[in-house]
């Protein structure tokens, strides 16, 4: 978790309506209207875009990391105090992957932020309110309110691909808990449940990661899920 804080404390530069490639990840922090969205890369070869609104006033807000695993965690700050108590995140990961890092791009027009992920999927984002207001492939509700017992404030739902729902938790990612549940959602809405560790892996630092490549992630769930429909790769 100390991670995403930090994410969402950095220092901006300015607002550019050019995108850089999904095959491209360079440290850059940028604002326009409430929104703050920072690109990251990490020493493991990984890339974060951070969405949040820097003209929050207090330690309750909302904010979305987008990682190049296909991953959208939801950051839930519920105010001042221990992380375990005051912390929390729901995470979705989509399939298949389609490029390698995450992108995002300025629509002054519409006023929105454009954040598309390595699935290809674009999330907006209110200017006013630095909230996820769309998204290109699925229909998504956001909970004004900030609160412990709404999962995160977020769900996703009807999405045309596959997605792992992973669930809340407080204190730490979903993830982190190989004995968690996951469930994955078909286009036709078809369902299955596992556990985190059959999909997840984890780093020396504990970080998790999905240990399978889409190809491979395919044939997983072909034998342990036969019901779902897997997207053409």
């Amino acid at each position: 978790m100390q991670l995403l804080i930090s994410l969402f404390m950095a220092l901006p530069s300015f607002a550019s309506t050019q995108a850089l490639d999904n095959s491209t990840c360079q440290d850059r922090v940028e604002r326009g209207g409430s929104i703050q969205v920072q690109m990251r890369p990490t020493g493991n070869g990984d890339c974060f875009v951070s969405v949040s609104d820097y003209k929050k006033d207090s330690m309750f807000y909302r904010g979305y990391v987008f990682a190049a695993d296909g991953n959208l965690m939801v950051f839930n700050s519920f105010g001042a105090g221990p992380v375990s108590e005051t912390t929390g995140a729901r995470e979705f990961y989509t399939f298949p992957r389609r490029f390698k890092y995450p992108s995002f791009t300025w629509d002054q027009e519409q006023r929105v932020l454009k954040v598309v992920s390595t699935t290809g999927d674009e999330y907006y984002f209110d200017f006013d309110s630095a909230q996820l207001k769309g998204q290109s492939k699925a229909e998504v509700y956001v909970a004004p309110e900030i609160a412990k017992g709404n999962a995160g404030g977020v769900e996703i739902k009807n999405y045309k691909g596959l997605i792992l729902d992973a669930g809340f938790k407080m204190g730490s990612a979903p993830t982190s808990n190989p004995r968690g549940k996951v469930k994955f959602t078909d286009e036709v809405g078809k369902t299955c449940e596992l556990t985190v560790g059959d999909i997840f892996s984890y780093r020396e630092d504990g970080d998790p990661y999905v240990k399978f490549s889409d190809k491979n992630l395919a044939s997983f769930l072909k034998k342990k899920c036969s019901k779902l429909k897997f997207p053409t790769l």
